[in-house]
């Protein structure tokens, strides 16, 4: 999704201010990115490090997403996910009042145009339901809660999907000390980032 996709202004009940939060993350990172060495970035998320390919053995559908400007390009993930005899969909973004559902996808099948600078899969492409969601985010913390857009799209997949595995995908540099957190707010299972994989803290409530 696009960094200013669905933009609400929204503020937590205790007065903190997500939007301030989502533009000192997005500073770290687009100048995290810009200085980083090329080859890096070119070998960044290729893999499916032990532990994620451990997480989703009995995932067979894993939602990725196309990746815009400076996020974590998820879809370089496919092919070692491909190997592993996944089936692989991309958000199919369906209207303003953040809904999408997830078509299937292959490196090579054509993406559409979509909303907010973004591309998504054909109508023509089956509809798939995730085991797994790989999504975008523009800071996380410590406790694995998620600062996205603020379109709520993948806060509704996340509900909609309650039992599939959520998983973030972002550069080392978007980790912040506190993501402020509504009470619907449901922290991921894992974040992966170019340099490690977090977990939940000891004592968090137990995630698979």
């Amino acid at each position: 999704m696009s960094d200013t996709a669905g933009e609400t202004g929204d503020r937590t009940g205790d007065g903190a201010d997500k939007d301030a939060v989502r533009r000192e993350a997005r500073s770290a990172r687009k100048a995290f990115v810009a200085a980083l060495d090329p080859m890096a970035h070119r070998l960044a998320f290729r893999a499916l490090p032990s532990p994620i390919r451990l997480l989703l053995a009995e995932s067979e559908v894993i939602a990725l997403y196309a990746p815009v400007g400076d996020e974590a390009p998820a879809t370089r993930l496919a092919d070692a996910l491909l190997a592993e005899g996944k089936t692989l969909c991309l958000p199919h973004v369906i209207d303003r009042m953040g809904t999408m559902e997830f078509r299937q996808w292959t490196p090579g099948d054509p993406l559409e145009d979509a909303q907010f600078g973004t591309v998504h899969p054909s109508r023509s492409a089956p509809v798939r339901h995730p085991d797994a969601i790989f999504a975008p985010l523009v800071a996380f913390d410590a406790r694995l809660m998620r600062l996205g857009q603020g379109g709520g799209y993948y806060d509704r997949a996340f509900a909609r999907y309650e039992l599939a595995l959520r998983i973030g995908l972002g550069w080392s540099a978007q980790q912040v000390a506190q993501v402020p957190a509504d009470p619907w707010d449901v922290p991921l299972h894992r974040v992966m980032t170019e340099r490690s994989i977090i977990e939940p803290s000891p004592g968090a409530e137990a995630l698979p």
